[in-house]
């Protein structure tokens, strides 16, 4: 006892009777439950913006076309069908949950390449760079320059010239050449031009020096310049005024050890409408081509009504389409299933590529695969690899 008379040994009223270390411990469980709590709250508003631009890029692409009220569908619009697609896929009839409708092709299957790897694909100087170190058993589109601030680096040399000195000095007579721009896809800031021996011609309209120079000037950003291919004579007379290209989409097979295949393939053919390129957006038609034998279907065109647009045969050369054959197609399929192993990193690749009369030639790689020019022929979702694929990928 002390000499107040009380028990040391009795146990004394403590005003806080959890340690330090406890209740450290809880401030820091429930610091963590707020830090998750404010991650949960923030991925739902990012869930929710994203949920509200890919609405948003659906609408501008809705209200692009042209098109009278009595055109729209807007009971599709909720399903993620554009009106145009309405029509063109004939939903009326066919099962939708069987396509990749609008809102997924403009959004999720862009994201289906790595976000570091995309500019290999959006960038066609770096990806004509990125074919050049393959080692594939086909040619690559030639790359005859690069034009950047007012001049044009020339390939595979290691000059600089002047536009001017390019355009006069260093085209080749009668022989096509096409400018575009590093970035574009549907055609959009594409031209081509030829010199004669009289001057230039631009999209098949006469043209000066001047003008060429200006137009190129005008775009202010980097063009390249590539070679125009001659075509098989077999894909020319389909319509000799445009080079006809084939646009193949591969992916990975996620239930078989992620071997490539061939998803779908069509032959793109220009028209008068979409002038002196081939792209479905301009008015160029699609036919499917059979995977096994290179037959082609019928061709479809993007319809500008309410009722689909079907051709057997060119609707201005007459030239035969339904049941022609894509020629060097063997050849193909082996070049595109070799290059697809070896970007097998990249997954899921739109190939564009030119028949020439030595066989195939790689043109471009897309990760945009221009879903409607292939579902017009069928839905992809029909192939349970595609499914399993997209699946996995989060796009449906």
């Amino acid at each position: 006892m002390d000499h107040s008379g009380q028990d040391d040994s009795a146990p004394r009223d403590r005003r806080f009777p959890v340690s330090l270390s406890t209740i450290c411990d809880q401030l820091i469980d429930l610091a963590q439950e707020a830090d998750e709590t404010r991650r949960r709250f923030s991925s739902t508003v990012r869930k929710k913006q994203r949920t509200w631009e890919d609405y948003r890029k659906f609408l501008r692409k809705e209200f692009r076309w042209e098109a009278p009220l009595t055109h729209r569908r807007p009971l599709w619009w909720r399903r993620g069908f554009l009106s145009r697609s309405v029509t063109l896929y004939e939903l009326d009839k066919n099962d939708p949950s069987l396509y990749i409708n609008d809102v997924q092709r403009y959004t999720r299957t862009k994201r289906m390449v790595h976000p570091t790897l995309q500019e290999l694909l959006d960038n066609k100087f770096a990806f004509f760079l990125l074919m050049h170190h393959l080692g594939l058993k086909a040619d690559v589109v030639p790359l005859l320059g690069l034009y950047v601030r007012g001049g044009v680096n020339l390939f595979p040399h290691d000059r600089r010239v002047p536009l001017k000195v390019f355009l006069q000095s260093h085209m080749e007579v009668d022989q096509k050449v096409f400018v575009k721009p590093l970035r574009g896809a549907e055609g959009r800031r594409v031209r081509a031009i030829t010199r004669t021996s009289s001057g230039f011609r631009m999209n098949g309209q006469d043209v000066t020096l001047s003008d060429i120079r200006q137009w190129i000037q005008d775009q202010k950003r980097p063009m390249i310049f590539e070679r125009g291919i001659e075509q098989h004579e077999a894909q020319a007379a389909l319509n000799p005024e445009a080079t006809n290209t084939l646009r193949i989409l591969t992916m990975p097979d996620v239930d078989q050890g992620k071997d490539p295949f061939i998803a779908v393939a069509v032959q793109r053919i220009g028209t008068a409408r979409s002038g002196h390129v081939d792209n479905w957006t301009q008015g160029g038609l699609s036919a499917k081509i059979d995977i096994d034998t290179g037959r082609l279907s019928r061709a479809g065109q993007l319809p500008e009504g309410r009722k689909p647009v079907w051709f057997t045969e060119h609707p201005d050369s007459g030239a035969p389409i339904d049941g022609t054959t894509v020629p060097f197609w063997e050849e193909t399929k082996e070049l595109v299933m070799d290059a697809s192993r070896r970007l097998s990193f990249m997954e899921y690749i739109g190939w564009d590529i030119i028949i020439s009369p030595d066989g195939p030639v790689i043109l471009e790689g897309n990760i945009n695969s221009g879903m409607n020019v292939l579902q017009v022929h069928g839905p992809l979702l029909a192939d349970e690899r595609v499914r399993s694929y997209y699946l996995k990928r989060g796009v449906l």
